[in-house]
Formats: C-alpha cells, structure tokens, sequence
C-alpha cells in the first residue's frame, strides 16, 4: 500500500498550489453552470445532466485521448460501479459487471444499435475487441433500464457515440509501437457543412500477447497473439431545417489464439478464434408542428461471426448471429415544463451454430416516458414499457427519477427506482445437447430485476471541487443457470456506494478520485465471483505549455471470489483472487502543429497480479507513437 499511498500524496502536492491559482483566477468572475455537460442515454432525449435522477457517467473523446488507451475495455476499469475482467491478454474474452450486476444483465450499444451477442450463451457482449476509434462520447447509465431499453438491461446500459463530422475536411494517421512486440496503425477524416457530414476512422492491432493460461503456472509459457481490424464510418444528410438522415457503420474483425479455461489452465498451440462483427444503423430524423413533435425512425442490424479453430480435441466449430431492429420514436414537446416520448420497436434476433441449432425469436414493444419539469427545480421522469416476446410471453417494466436541484447552493438530490427483463438467449431456449442428455428449455421464463438507488452531488469553491455519494440496492429473480439443463433457479442481490469527489483548481488540471463499495450475495449467501467488494481509482490529467499532456491512472481492485471447474477431479472449486494496484501514466506533446508524439507505461510498478483466477496479465509494459493530423 505504499505506493498508493505515496502517488495519492504526489497527486495532492501537484493540487493544493492549484487553488491559490483558481482563486485568482476567479475574482471579478460570476459561477459558472453546475454540470452542464448532456446526456442521451438517460432518457433517450438530449437532457442535461443535472436534470437526471439517474446514476449517469459520461467518459468524453478528450478523456480517452489524455488516457492513450487503445480498447474501450480499458478505458472502462477506472469508472465507479463498473468492474471490468479479462480471461487473459489481448482479444482474450472480457466482461463487464455494473453494480455487481452479471456481465449479460448490461446492455451495450453503439448509436442505438445493441452489440450483445445472439450467438452467446447468454446473450452478452465481448468487449475483447472494440476499440475507441472515431468516439465521441461513452455514456455508462446504472441500474435497471429495461423501460427504455427492453431486455438485457437489468443492471444497466453503456452507450458509445460516434463522431459527427464537422468543419472544413481534416485528415489524420499515425502508428504506435510497444512491448510484447505490439503494433498499432490508424487513420481516419471528417468534415461538415450545413448539408453534409461525414467521419470515418481506421485502425489495425497486432501484438504477440503473452500466455492467456496464467504463467505462474507450470508450463504455461506459449504467446497467445492477437490482431483486430476495425473501422468506423457516419455519414449524414441535412434535407432541410426539419429533416435529416443518418447513416452509422462499424466493423470489427479480430483473431485471437486461445487456452484451455479448465483448470489446471495450460497452453494450447493453434487454438484461435476468428470473430467479424457489423453494425449499421440508417435512420431519419424529422420535425414537425413548429418542432413541437420530433420523430425518428431508424433501422438497426447487427451481424455476429464466431469460428472456432485447431483445437486438438474437438472438431472446429462456428456461431453466426444475426439481430435486426425497426424503431419509431416521437418526442411530443408538450410544454417548456412536459416532455411525452412514445415509441414503438420490432426486434428479431438470429442463430446458426451449423449444427443443431438454427433458431430465431422476435420481440415487439412500446413504451411512454414523461418528463415534468417543475420551478427549475424539480425534474421528474417516469416510464413504461409493454415487452412481447414470441417464446415467453409479455413483460411490463417500470421507471421513475426524481432530481432537485438547488442551484444557489450548488446541490442535487438524485434517486430512481426501475424493474428489469432479461429474456432467455436462444442458447437458453433451444440448446441440443449433442450427447443427448438435458439442453435448452422453451418453458424458460424471462429473469427479473427491480433496483434503487439515491445519492447526492455537491459542489464546492466555485466549481472548483465536486463531490457525490450513492447508496445503490438491486435484487435480481428467477436467473437462468444450468441446472440438468437450462432452468430458472437462481436469485441473487446486490447492494454498495459509489463516491467521487472531482477538483478542478484551474482549467489545465483535473484530479478525480473514486472508491465502490459493493456486496453480493446469491441464494446461498455466497458473494458473487469476480465482484471486488471494495475498488478504487486516481485519475489525474494536467495539460501544459499549451501543447503538452500529462495523465496518471490508479486503479485498486480488492480481492475476489472465484470459481474453477477442475477437469482432473469433474468438480467445482472455489478459490480467492488477491487485491492488486495498478499505476498507469500516458503523455503526449505537440511538437509544432499537426505533429504529436505519444507515450504510455502501463503496470508501472510491474505488479504480478490476476483480474480472474488461472489467467495470465501484463507486466511492466510501454507503447509510443506519433500521429499526423493536415
């Protein structure tokens, strides 16, 4: 713990001669907006974020860039609430839990088009993969959103934002290098006019990786390489004043070697997967009455390949998913204080492992939100969502937020109740066992959620310091599990804080420091696998000399319990993960304009540490680039 202790100390001198500047700075100025930043996810309307009742956090193009990270999984692990594990290096599969929540129960989109994976066992989403090109915004919304949103999101949503082109035509390209013999190329252009908008970004990843089977175990010591394309495009049409289309594409293609996962973990020559991905979205966008009814109506389809390959014991074997989606949304500006969102959705999503199963199952919805504005004070937002699957049935979910805002004080009371829906995958329902025994269960009822949380923002020395606390409570019902077959007989609860205090003394300094808390507990009282009970997180970032970056990352995760399915004895066992620190710093300079170099060390301090049991992790490591920008 000293060198945490010690960086939290060098972060603290670098601060405290900050607010004597900030303070200058300041005289003779009026305050400046608490949070004035907006959000989408929330409510599906641009809404700024002291309006939300929602647990909401927003991760901009300029946070990522400070970082230098390479993966939104990366970018990610700082965030409160949030815990993010690999099974192993580079395009190793990685999950994502939101307040303790499993990593399935979070829905993951990319502008509005949802990446969970129809092709998985229960329908998650492998974050190995998705890199941070051509991204706006990250917008990490907790807690149940199924009014909204519909299934898969029980504990939350994570929405990414693509850039919209702006301004006369910009070009950029670069590459990167570093440890385990990693390498990095991208490019990418934008540009906008008051007709036309377009950004596109490119990029291609290799690195020879390290062992995914942890190497502090015997024998493990073959390099697991990975390498991943990616490409992102928008493109988009001012028709008129009231009108608009837009077209969004992203695509992924990655092929990462692979080890066995049963203990005891060993190294296996060969063994890959080969993973192509596509979203597209078209949508058009249209005002009417004067702009007091807005509408979009948008088409989304998402195209999931997984192939399995030379693994020496079984036979090759591939996944092929498909998920298509028509949405009609009308925001009704009924008043400056009520806004009335309708909407209406058809989901139909696909799988083929070209074997057994070739299934299809579809959804349809409407939902109704209100949002009440009262006195600048009191917003309220309260919603409803009628969910009709083919295979199970209906679902009806429920959400309301409340924030009050008392401005002269600088303080926000926030809270918000909801219920949640996941429905089974269609691995879930209509698995073959291909040794005959139990598989998929068609009678599977759909899990269920509801959650709470409420919490308070205050902020301090004219916005200078902002600090926040949350008190966050969910309990989950009927979870789908194995059990001589799919069947719903698990429940599980989760409870915790989430606290942040944020100092900004002046423009070019930014300290923020996060600590969760949160228990987990299933039906059996045990704490649920690879949910650290307490983490937390330093991030400081201090630009100067006008041209010149600095950033330090800390992250602390607590221990952990984990599990292991032991091939020698066929049984489970349950294991401890120890606590870790990891020190993380990146910088860039600009050397005249259009030319900037980049560095980053991660695992600073080298630490030997395990985000999940049996799986291996990076050592000391540093990376480097220059990019060019015309």
């Amino acid at each position: 713990m000293k060198k945490w202790v010690s960086l939290v100390a060098i972060s603290a001198f670098l601060i405290l001669p900050g607010f004597s500047q900030a303070e200058e700075e300041e005289k003779g100025k009026e305050s400046v907006t608490v949070m004035e930043e907006v959000v989408v996810t929330a409510t599906r309307v641009p809404t700024p974020t002291e309006e939300v009742g929602s647990s909401v956090t927003v991760i901009t193009a300029k946070d990522i860039e400070a970082k230098g990270y390479t993966t939104v999984k990366d970018v990610l692990k700082g965030t409160p609430g949030l815990d993010v594990v690999s099974n192993g290096g580079p395009g190793q599969m990685t999950s994502v839990f939101l307040r303790g929540a499993n990593s399935y129960h979070t829905l993951m989109l990319v502008d509005g088009v949802e990446m969970n994976d129809p092709t998985g066992m229960n329908r998650g989403f492998n974050f190995s993969n998705l890199t941070v090109d051509n991204i706006e915004r990250i917008e990490i919304l907790r807690g149940p959103q199924s009014p909204l949103y519909g299934a898969d999101a029980m504990g939350g949503v994570i929405n990414i934002i693509t850039k919209k082109g702006k301004g006369k035509p910009r070009f950029y390209l670069g590459s990167e290098g570093g440890s385990y013999d990693t390498w990095r190329e991208f490019a990418g252009a934008s540009m906008g006019s008051e007709r036309i908008n377009a950004s596109v970004a490119f990029s291609h990843n290799s690195s020879d990786g390290f062992s995914s089977a942890d190497d502090d175990l015997p024998g493990n010591d073959e390099d697991d390489k990975w390498e991943n394309t990616s490409a992102s495009a928008r493109l988009g049409f001012v028709l008129s004043e009231n009108a608009d289309l837009d077209f969004i594409g992203r695509f992924q293609d990655g092929r990462t070697h692979l080890d066995y996962g049963g203990g005891p973990y060993q190294d296996v020559e060969d063994y890959h997967v080969e993973e192509r991905k596509v979203f597209t979205r078209a949508q058009a966008h249209v005002f009417a009455f004067d702009g007091l009814w807005e509408q979009t109506l948008a088409y989304g389809f998402a195209d999931h390949d997984r192939d399995y390959k030379d693994d020496p014991w079984f036979n090759d074997f591939s996944y092929d998913g498909k998920k298509h989606e028509i949405s009609w949304q009308n925001n009704l500006y009924l008043h400056e204080t009520n806004t009335l969102t309708v909407g209406l959705e058809y989901e139909k999503e696909e799988m083929d492992d070209h074997e057994d199963l070739d299934e299809s199952a579809y959804t349809h919805s409407v939902f109704v939100q209100d949002q009440i504005k009262l006195g600048g004070f009191s917003f309220t937002t309260i919603g409803l969502r009628y969910d009709d699957h083919e295979e199970f049935g209906s679902e009806t979910t429920f959400r309301i937020t409340q924030a009050f805002l008392l401005k002269d004080l600088g303080t926000k009371f926030k809270g918000s109740y909801g219920t949640g829906f996941r429905a089974p995958s269609l691995c879930e329902l209509y698995y073959v066992n291909p040794w005959g025994g139990p598989g998929g269960n068609p009678d599977l009822d759909p899990e269920e959620s509801e959650g709470w949380d409420i919490g308070i923002e205050q902020s301090l020395f004219n916005n200078c310091m902002t600090l926040g606390i949350t008190y966050f409570y969910n309990d989950f019902d009927d979870l789908i599990i194995w059990d001589n077959g799919y069947n719903n007989v698990d429940e599980a609860k989760t409870r915790g804080i989430e606290s942040f205090i944020k100092i900004m003394p002046f423009d070019d300094l930014s300290v923020c420091l996060n600590y969760t808390y949160t228990d987990t507990e299933d039906d059996d009282g045990k704490r649920l696998i690879r949910r650290p009970l307490h983490k937390a997180g330093l991030n400081t970032c201090y630009r100067f000399l006008e041209r010149a970056t600095a950033n330090l990352d800390i992250l602390y995760v607590g221990k952990r319990d984990d599990s292991y399915w032991d091939s020698m004895t066929f049984t489970t066992k349950d294991v401890v993960v120890d606590d870790y620190i990891l020190v993380n710093l990146a910088g860039s300079f600009d050397i005249c304009k259009g030319l900037q170099v980049f560095a980053r060390i991660e695992n600073l301090f080298d630490e030997d540490y395990n985000e999940s049991y049996g799986f291996g992790t990076a050592g000391l490591s540093a990376y480097g680039g220059v990019k060019v920008t015309f």
